[in-house]
Order: C-alpha cells, then structure tokens, then sequence
C-alpha cells in the first residue's frame, strides 16, 4: 500500500477478546483506512493465514466510515492517538429448517435447542422436537391461541408444568404431564377479553398475563388449590370463558391495572422477578412492582408498544412499535422515560423483539415486513437482515420470535416456523430436519 501522499494517523488497537488480543503500542495508518483494511492489519498481526473479519469500535460505537470520515464527523483531531476496539464479526445467520402449521403463527417459545412450542390461530398448542417431529397437538382453547411461554426442563420435572398459552377465549391454559401424557393441567381464569402476550419468570414460580381488557394478573405457576377453583369458577367473566372447561380453574394472585386500552405485551425483569415491563396501545412502557400492584414507572412512546423484552446483561429494555421502530429503554435512569436508542430499518409494524442469550449487545427484531433482523445496539443499522427464502413466506407477516441459544426462531402469517442458526460460539446445535 503506497502510503507516501496520503493523510495518516496514529492509532492502538485492542481487543477484550483474549484470543485475538495483540500488542497495543500505537501504529501508524492512513486515515482513508475502512473496517476492511483494519481487518487486514489484524490479522497480519495475529500472522492468521485464514482471515478472520473483524468490527471495530471507536468511543464504543461501530465504526461505519474512513478513519478520516469519522475524526471530522466527530470534531476529532488526527494528532491525537485513536484507539480502537475489535471484535470478531458476527457470521450471518443461517436457515436450517422450517416446520409447516394450518394456520398463522401467533406465538413460538423454545424449551430447549430440542424442542419448542407454537401458538396458533387455529387454536392449538403444538410442541416439536429439532427433527421436525410434532409431539403433541394440544386442543384446550376455544379460539386462537395467541401467545406461548415455556419453563425451563429442569424446572418443569418438578411443577410437571411445560408451557403456559393464551387466547382469545380470555383464559390462560399451563400445558404438562400427568398420567404419562401431556395434557391440560388447570385453565388461568379472570380476564374479561383476549390474553395478548404471557410470561413466566426465570424460577418458574410464577406467571403474568396481558390482556385487551387493559389489565394484567399475576398468577402462581403451582397447581391450583380447591379455594383457587372454586373463586376461579365463581368469577363472573369465568361463565363467558369455554377454553379449559374440562380443567380446574384458578384465579389471580393479583390485578395491575393503569393501562388505557390493550396490553399487548410484557415481560419479567430478567434481574428482578418482583418487577415486570408491559407495553400497550396507550403509547406507553409500564413497570410494575408484581407483589404490590403498583405502577412504579411509565414512560410514554410515539407509538403503540407491540413487543417487549428486558436483556439481563445491559438492563436494557427493547420495544417493538406499530411505527416500525425498534426502541431502547433504560429503566434505571433517572430519565427512564426517554428513550435510549431509537433503531429504525423495517418497513411494517415490529410485534416482537428478543434479546441474544448472555449478550448486552446483540438484539433480533421479527416485522410484519416478513424480516428478521439482527442488531448491535452499537451501531444504528442491522448487521443482517434475514428475509424469507420460501415464495409461501414472502409478503407474509412475523408476529413471533424467540432466541435460545444458538437458536433463532420466527413464525407468522404463511404458517412456518423458521428456524435460523446464529451465535456461533455456541456449540450446541442439534441436527435440525431439512423441510
């Protein structure tokens, strides 16, 4: 590289990545320099006679220009050392099965990189195993399911509890083994219009519900007892609910009301499980305080909140929004009500939205747009956009997605369940039938 009449700079490159780590004493390079030609020097650096490609960070935001571009963009000057953060990029995600249904995909939960349960409109409950296999086709509900969650398997040997779903017949049924068969084990009785989203927190122990009657409840995940039915049957919506009418019945621990309008989505603190986020049709993103009741916080969004999920690891909260956006929210600010980080890429309403096991960083956002894409909160547009590969998926609306692990999971309107491998650090990828 002919370097003599172009403009150049000092700058240090490292790595929190031990394995690719090189020494950090500062380097000349010319400031035309993009992520490709740093890539080159890392690697010469590393002597990998495989290239690996690399992103690179500066200030903790990717780096998406020249050197030179982002000094002026930023009122930086060339006389002062750069410092750079690399990573090994991340490779693009890819399909490795698809699982047909009758009807549109509501709802997907993994239980585990080898199985998984689906909500759909036409009522059933299926659980699939990674060989494309339908283990179960569960009939309880009276109308459309439209939301899943699935407990973890260690937990569920001991509460025989699988999977919760709700519908559109008001009720919320928990899915599990009795008697050697999977089965319906007890129907969540009290909502007085459609269950829209479910979740259950990290111990399994309880449950919380949303629903168009602009309320959540809050629900213990154990069994029912004989008072539980009994109030569950006494409870005037229960005479308008036909889903699991064959199972005992139970009521709510508790009510959250302060939504106007449908709650359409919600999920525990993945820090703290006294505390759940909801969004709705009132614009707004709500914390609750589950054992109180109360309305801790809500900050208000420009449009409907469609999908939420908390990450662990930043304390992040993600909103999917009818106005195609993908926001971020941090709840322990003092200004929890302005939005961190707005993303913005498709182009149709975003249901549902799923952080990356174990990352702070890494975010997947499913469209009506019939797209997945994959984000790095660091930067503001996706790293991959993963559209449809079959004609029966093209111009079809996602409403749902969950990632587990090296597993990314979308379903929606043409009925299919697409299964994408992502995360390559993982090692756990099962032999996934090809359909």
């Amino acid at each position: 590289m002919d370097t003599a009449n172009e403009a150049q700079m000092q700058i240090r490159l490292v790595s929190k990545q031990k394995k690719y780590e090189v020494p950090d004493t500062a380097i000349v390079v010319p400031q035309q320099l993009q992520r490709y030609g740093l890539s080159e020097i890392v690697n010469h650096l590393l002597g990998h006679e495989t290239p690996i490609p690399f992103d690179f960070l500066a200030d903790g935001q990717f780096l998406r220009e020249s050197i030179g571009s982002y000094l002026k963009e930023h009122g930086q000057s060339a006389e002062n050392i750069l410092t750079l953060e690399y990573v090994e990029s991340m490779l693009p995600p890819t399909e490795i099965s698809s699982y047909s249904h009758d009807d549109w995909i509501s709802s997907v939960a993994a239980i585990s990189t080898e199985r998984f349960v689906v909500g759909s409109y036409d009522g059933v409950v299926r659980f699939w195993d990674a060989q494309n296999n339908c283990e179960s086709e569960l009939r309880g509900h009276s109308s459309a399911v439209k939301c899943v969650a699935a407990v973890a398997p260690g937990v569920a040997k001991k509460s025989r509890v699988e999977a919760v779903s709700g519908s559109q017949d008001r009720t919320a049924i928990a899915w599990g083994t009795k008697g050697g068969k999977r089965r319906a084990l007890y129907a969540a009785r009290g909502h007085t219009d459609t269950i829209e989203a479910v979740a259950i927190n990290a111990s399994s122990t309880h449950f919380v519900t949303a629903s168009a009657d602009s309320t959540l409840r809050f629900w213990s995940l154990a069994a029912p007892t004989q008072a539980e039915a009994e109030q569950a049957a006494a409870a005037p919506a229960a005479k308008r609910q036909r889903g699991g009418a064959d199972v005992p019945g139970k009521a709510a621990i508790g009510t959250l009301s302060g939504h106007v309008g449908a709650v359409s989505s919600v999920c525990f603190d993945a820090t703290n499980e006294a505390q759940v986020f909801s969004g709705g049709w009132d614009h707004s993103l709500r914390t609750w305080d589950v054992a109180s009741g109360i309305n801790v916080a809500t900050s208000l969004c420009d449009a409907v909140v469609l999908g939420v999920a908390h990450s662990p690891v930043s304390r992040l909260v993600a909103t999917g929004n009818a106005d195609r956006c993908v926001r971020l929210w941090d709840p322990r600010a003092s200004d929890g009500s302005v939005v961190s980080l707005r993303l913005s890429s498709h182009r149709g309403p975003v249901p549902s939205v799923a952080w990356a096991p174990g990352s702070a960083h890494l975010l997947a956002s499913a469209s009506h747009d019939s797209s997945v894409k994959i984000w790095d909160i660091r930067s503001r547009t996706p790293l991959y956009t993963v559209p449809p590969t079959r004609d029966a998926d093209k111009a079809k609306k996602l409403l749902a997605l969950d990632w587990h692990r090296s597993l990314l999971l979308a379903g929606g309107e043409s009925g299919s369940l697409r299964i994408h491998s992502v995360n390559s650090q993982y090692g756990d990828v099962p032999a996934m039938s090809q359909s």
